[in-house]
């Protein structure tokens, strides 16, 4: 899920911030230097292969939910924008997308004829989508070979939670049930209080409460 901050110019997916580039509408990550709208796709699916370009199927910059993203030939993907639209041309396109090409598209995708066209897409596509590559752990730093997905940061979920932990991603403030005092922890723990002495506190009135 994408979050959008600071009224649209920021946007925050599986950890990276991307800002939206004002001259051409993308939102682009500049540790990676990939598009969001590339990138979303990519985590979904794999490394785009060569040849081909992400398209939002809506011509919405903004909206680069997976549901809105195809992978089209790169020719065919500039055919479909042109060199000289305009942003009427870009509406009604939109809107003729929407309501006639998604409908047709979705219906064809579900045609024996649009199944058989998918097999042999991932018959072709497939020695490109499913290749391993050498990777460095961002969390122990250990060298790894995997599949490449887009986002092979990490050798284990081990070290994806170590990484996580360490940089407080996780973390949110809560009141001690004891003593009132605001403490940090992760969110997924069952902690209550901001230390073990209030903790034993709390149990043992709650113990000698319910004798």
């Amino acid at each position: 899920m994408i979050q959008y901050k600071e009224n649209g110019d920021v946007a925050v997916f599986d950890n990276l911030i991307f800002r939206k580039d004002k001259r051409t509408g993308y939102y682009l990550n500049a540790k990676t230097h990939k598009r969001l709208h590339v990138y979303v796709w990519e985590y979904y699916n794999g490394e785009v292969p060569k040849g081909y370009h992400i398209h939002h199927k809506d011509f919405d910059k903004s909206n680069n939910e997976i549901d809105n993203l195809i992978m089209l030939p790169a020719s065919e993907h500039e055919k479909i924008h042109g060199n000289n639209i305009t942003d009427e041309e870009r509406k009604r396109r939109a809107v003729n997308v929407k309501e006639n090409a998604m409908p047709k598209a979705k219906e064809w995708h579900s045609s024996d004829k649009g199944s058989e066209w998918h097999k042999n897409h991932y018959e072709e596509m497939k020695e490109a989508l499913y290749q391993k590559k050498e990777f460095r752990c961002e969390n122990c730093g250990v060298v790894f070979i995997s599949i490449n997905h887009g986002t092979n940061r990490f050798c284990s979920n081990k070290c994806r939670s170590a990484y996580r932990r360490r940089l407080g991603i996780d973390n949110e403030t809560r009141e001690c049930e004891w003593c009132g005092k605001n403490f940090t922890v992760n969110k997924y723990s069952k902690t209550k209080t901001c230390s073990r002495s209030c903790r034993n506190h709390l149990y043992w009135n709650k113990g000698n409460n319910e004798g």
